[in-house]
């Protein structure tokens, strides 16, 4: 899948903010994100230093991305999940912030339900 320049820098700026809205940055979701940055293109300082300095910048837009395609919206999704459940936690904000990704994209809100229960770390 070839992704658009906006859409690479929708994806990455969505999965950053989606690791910050707890207000705590965990190493597993640097790293996860840190991985997604190198296959989008970006280079690794970039990457580290905007997780770094992401809690503190105030001038970073917060909507919600909106992707040129479902495919891609999915993608993010299955993606945006993963990172949020290094912790073995979904955050509220966390979720709330899948579900307007979710209904700004069109993607089908049961596939998104399914998608979650299936990410849950079993007990």
């Amino acid at each position: 899948m070839e992704l658009t320049y906006q859409d690479k820098g929708n994806y990455f700026r969505g999965l950053l903010i989606l690791i910050g809205k707890d207000n705590l940055i965990h190493e597993k979701e640097r790293s996860g994100l840190l991985t997604i940055c190198s296959k989008l293109g970006y280079e690794k300082n970039y990457c580290e230093n905007a997780i770094q300095e992401f809690l503190d910048n105030n001038y970073i837009e917060l909507s919600p991305p909106k992707f040129s395609n479902l495919e891609t919206a999915e993608k993010f999704i299955k993606d945006a999940i993963s990172i949020s459940l290094v912790d073995k936690e979904l955050h509220p904000s966390e979720l709330e912030w899948l579900d307007q990704i979710v209904e700004l994209n069109g993607i089908d809100k049961s596939m998104f339900e399914k998608l979650l229960v299936n990410s849950f770390p079993a007990n």
